[in-house]
């Protein structure tokens, strides 16, 4: 792997990171079996795991930390495409041995990552045919997945994909409030221009959505971290069509 920062170490196979979100898909075994043949290693908060142009001959097994992957557009600015936690398999699968990444991806905090490379891979999908069956499940997930986030933000204005962003994290980072059936916090703090970047818009309009969701209720803030206090009405804003919560996340 290309390392672009002094930081990245590596680590020994240990445990498995949790199953789930896109990863919710594979067995325990074939989870393990992944693990078996990565490549573990750790790395500081800001690092890249790769940058735009580095060959897309790997993917990525999320054990601790999480990671955003985004495009640095022509004019400075930066689109949020995903972001992933661990239990999370990501990367770029594509056909040509010779693609390259058209995104970066960087850690948001001090992470563990299991790197599984291109030919180890495809000796599993060769040697496997239910591992085989389970990774193309992967894969349609991850499809289904950009199709959602491509209808949210593109049917019902910054409003329905702010609504739609704001569910997507709560069922990535969503806590249990406590003084409310429906109320959950977003645990993570996102800052406004964080969720401005993930729906391709602006801090202002970003701040001027929120203030009317709290000015009606819908939301309220704690400690820097948001408490959806009523996730129906943003449900109702965007349209919501009820996807699995392994589709509903950024």
């Amino acid at each position: 792997m290309k390392k672009h920062a002094q930081t990245q170490t590596r680590l020994r196979r240990e445990t498995l990171p949790p199953a789930g979100g896109s990863t919710a898909v594979f067995s325990p075994a074939h989870l393990q079996t992944l693990q078996d043949i990565a490549e573990p290693v750790r790395l500081l908060a800001g690092d890249y795991l790769y940058r735009e142009n580095d060959p897309a001959n790997r993917l990525y097994l999320v054990k601790k930390g999480s990671f955003k992957v985004s495009k640095l557009l022509a004019d400075g600015a930066a689109v949020t495409l995903s972001l992933h936690i661990p239990g999370d398999l990501f990367g770029e699968p594509d056909p040509e041995q010779t693609a390259v990444h058209r995104f970066e991806a960087r850690a948001l905090e001090d992470a563990e990552v299991l790197i599984v490379q291109r030919e180890d891979l495809d000796k599993l999908i060769v040697t496997s045919g239910s591992f085989a069956l389970e990774f193309t499940n992967w894969m349609a997930l991850l499809h289904r997945t950009t199709q959602a986030k491509f209808r949210d933000l593109l049917l019902f204005g910054k409003s329905g994909a702010l609504c739609s962003l704001l569910l997507r994290l709560c069922n990535m980072y969503g806590t249990s409030k406590g003084d409310s059936d429906s109320a959950m916090m977003i645990s993570k703090r996102i800052t406004n221009a964080e969720m401005a970047e993930m729906i391709g818009s602006t801090r202002e309009s970003v701040n001027r959505i929120l203030n009317d969701l709290r000015g009606l209720g819908v939301i309220t803030t704690e400690k820097g971290r948001i408490i959806l206090k009523n996730p129906e009405y943003l449900r109702n804003i965007c349209h919501c069509e009820d996807c699995p919560k392994e589709v509903c996340r950024m």
